[in-house]
């Protein structure tokens, strides 16, 4: 831009010039009728002189154009360079995240498909142990380690009169072990069923009561065992059978 500038200014020194030229004789020669002699060069001269300045400052002008469009296209094929560079980092990136998120899909689909047969395996078990255990002749019931009912088998339901749904849940001494035969209240601390999943040892018993949905009584043999997991008492299962059936 700089020698655009200087050759700008070249051309208009170059007009001036000319301009003086032309003009001065002209003057000279209306003001005397004669050419000065201080005249050193004519129009012709000067026109001749004008256009080679002209043409020298025009070539000039082209060449540093040109020497400028040169640079902005090396300067522009740097950046495309550059640009593609770029946009073959960014695919190699997205390439590689793309395998990276594929593995991880591949991984959790997989993780899913085990979880999901694990659940099957899982409901199947359930599914048959509810069959044995509604199977059974004796009632059976499970607590957890407060004595709330987490499972009751079908004879256990129609021995005691409630249904599952409404047992499950609720506190088994509260529910059916309230009271002692006399009807006097029968302390949770001194229940056996209770004690076996404080201390972790089998209790038995076979001169006790339950009582049933309709605030009856019947005589029961019991024996309630803890559930031991990774040396913790989760609860007890309950087993027993009415006793007036069998005498």
């Amino acid at each position: 831009m700089i020698r655009y500038h200087r050759n700008t200014v070249l051309v208009g020194l170059v007009l001036g010039v000319y301009t003086l030229l032309l003009v001065t004789p002209a003057y000279f020669t209306r003001a005397s009728g004669n050419l000065p002699e201080t005249t050193l060069i004519g129009p012709a001269a000067a026109t001749a002189a004008l256009f080679c300045a002209t043409l020298f400052a025009l070539l000039s002008i082209i060449s540093s154009l040109r020497k400028r469009i040169e640079t902005l296209q090396v300067s522009l094929s740097q950046r495309e360079t550059e640009l593609a560079d770029i946009r073959f980092n960014l695919e190699q990136i997205i390439e590689k995240r793309t395998f990276e998120i594929s593995v991880v899909n591949a991984s959790l689909n997989r993780e899913i498909a085990e979880r999901l047969q694990a659940e099957t395996r899982s409901k199947e078990l359930q599914k048959q142990m509810e069959l044995i255990l509604n199977s059974a002749g004796e009632g059976i019931f499970g607590l957890d380690a407060d004595g709330n009912l987490t499972f009751v088998n079908t004879a256990a339901s129609l021995m005691l009169g409630w249904k599952r749904g409404e047992m499950i849940g609720m506190s088994h001494h509260e529910l059916v072990h309230h009271s002692h035969v006399d009807g006097s209240r029968h302390d949770p601390e001194h229940c056996p069923i209770r004690q076996a999943f404080k201390d972790g040892i089998v209790h038995f018993s076979s001169d006790d009561v339950f009582w049933t949905k309709d605030g009856t009584c019947f005589p029961v043999e019991y024996v309630s065992t803890p559930i031991i997991e990774d040396s913790t008492i989760k609860g007890a299962v309950v087993v027993f059978r009415d006793q007036s059936t069998f005498s």
